[in-house]
């Protein structure tokens, strides 16, 4: 990341952790299991607060996965200048080659692989996004579970029309917010599978149960209430 956009990110980041410690419980777990180099981080999502809090978990500046906040006009500018990853319809094949391209520069990426916010009841379909750029390019993939009780999420009148798809607005603006970050996961057994279409799926499919396991480990072995 050059030092412009490296800027940008650090006062933001560093704004936000104001933010979290003085307005809201903010709790997190696993922080040692993040290695060093290129990695592909990927969370649930169930709200629009999410890409802001989970930058405040690793030291280093990420390029996130981003599509409707790329429609807000002020937003829009921020997330570019910012080197976040335009996910807008219009630039959806630019996707996984731009995340290529930077774990090949050794920065690290975030991805949302539900690509819309869930109920925190059941997660969305895990899109296959995440494990395509995995075989293109194998770095560890940190699963991290996030979560808030239900009665500190709100949702806004204002949502985001992308397309003819309306996105609503839901954010975690006081109360409690939990992180729980799992150990690296590879997958040389399915590098060498030659269906990779099939082995995505297998990926996903660990990826996601291993994220709703880190949220189980939240509200049943850690901090809940």
């Amino acid at each position: 990341m050059h030092w412009l956009p490296k800027s940008i990110y650090k006062i933001i980041r560093g704004a936000i952790i104001f933010y979290l410690h003085t307005f809201l419980e903010f709790k997190v777990w696993g922080e040692k299991n993040i290695p060093s180099g290129p990695k592909i981080f990927c969370s649930n999502h169930f709200s629009s607060t999410d890409p802001f809090f989970v930058i405040t978990l690793m030291e280093e500046p990420v390029h996130m996965v981003i599509g409707p906040g790329f429609n807000v006009p002020f937003i829009r500018h921020i997330l570019k200048h910012g080197e976040q990853i335009n996910a807008l319809p219009e630039y959806r094949k630019e996707v996984i080659p731009n995340a290529i391209e930077y774990l090949k520069k050794g920065e690290s990426i975030y991805i949302f692989p539900e690509g819309d916010l869930n109920d925190q009841s059941s997660f969305l379909k895990f899109y296959t996004g995440m494990a395509k750029i995995y075989l293109e390019y194998p770095v560890p993939i940190i699963p991290i579970g996030i979560l808030s009780p239900m009665r500190y999420v709100k949702e806004k009148e204002v949502n985001i029309k992308v397309g003819e798809s309306l996105y609503k607005t839901l954010t975690v603006l006081s109360g409690k917010y939990y992180a729980n970050v799992g150990e690296p996961m590879l997958f040389p057994d399915y590098e060498k599978m030659e269906d990779k279409n099939h082995a995505g799926e297998l990926i996903t499919d660990a990826v996601r149960v291993k994220v709703e396991q880190l949220i189980v480990d939240i509200k049943v072995s850690k901090f809940w209430g």
